[in-house]
């Protein structure tokens, strides 16, 4: 049942897409002047999976508008997502670096965190999310980065005040109470209110992680066994 459920969800998307796609390329056709509409559609096509098309597009408008400087900073931070939703991760900071905007230079600097968390880069993703959360301190999702980062890089109780930090401005994030449930786990505290609230939020995506919660007990089990202190 569920999974003929999850079949209808996502043809519902998918003709929603091509509707979305039929009808910005209408509004192309009407205001080709308009470099938001190019960007709106590449963004459209990568949800899609279409990688190809959206690069494609992306680079046709950037020249298209080679003399507006926010034009192409818009259109690099679109190719940027697309390059990072593709997995090519270099061409992904080569993309971001390029964005001048400064509306879109913190965007630009967080995807970047993202993308060198995503080549196992901690240190570099720990610097640019560092500059995204001086600039917004209690923004959510830089927070729940800097955790997942800090997590990443075994740094656990920091982890868990950023991961706090996060929940403390969205409290209705399933991930984030998930994650900050983990932190607890390896620091042996009630790890219990973090992932009932994870379940009510998300419990698909808690499903899907039972294998993290499974690894982070076997290795607290194995602290206990060789008498090893806590995690820091």
């Amino acid at each position: 049942m569920s999974e003929k459920h999850d079949d209808q969800t996502a043809n519902a998307a998918q003709a929603e897409a091509k509707q979305a796609v039929a009808r910005l390329v209408k509004q192309i056709d009407a205001n080709p002047n308009d470099f938001h509409l190019y960007y709106q559609l590449a963004t459209v096509l990568t949800e899609m999976q279409d990688y190809e098309q959206a690069e494609e597009l992306l680079m046709k408008a950037q020249g298209l508008f080679v003399k507006d400087d926010v034009a192409q900073s818009l259109l690099n931070y679109g190719l940027g997502n697309v390059y990072y939703q593709a997995a090519s991760y270099d061409k992904a900071v080569a993309a971001f670096s390029k964005v001048k905007d400064e509306k879109l230079r913190l965007e630009a600097y967080q995807m970047m965190a993202q993308t060198a968390m995503q080549q196992n880069q901690y240190q570099k993703a720990f610097a640019f999310a560092l500059t995204v959360h001086d600039a917004k301190p209690k923004d959510a999702s830089v927070n729940a980065l800097l955790g997942d980062i800090l997590m990443a890089m075994g740094n656990f109780n920091q982890a868990a005040d950023f991961y706090d930090q996060s929940l403390a401005a969205d409290d209705q994030n399933g991930h984030v109470y998930f994650s900050r449930g983990l932190t607890a786990m390896v620091l042996e505290k009630d790890a219990t209110p973090f992932m009932n609230a994870a379940k009510r939020l998300d419990p698909d995506f808690v499903k899907r992680s039972q294998q993290r919660v499974n690894d982070i007990a076997t290795v607290v089990n194995k602290r206990h066994q060789d008498g090893d202190p806590q995690a820091k």
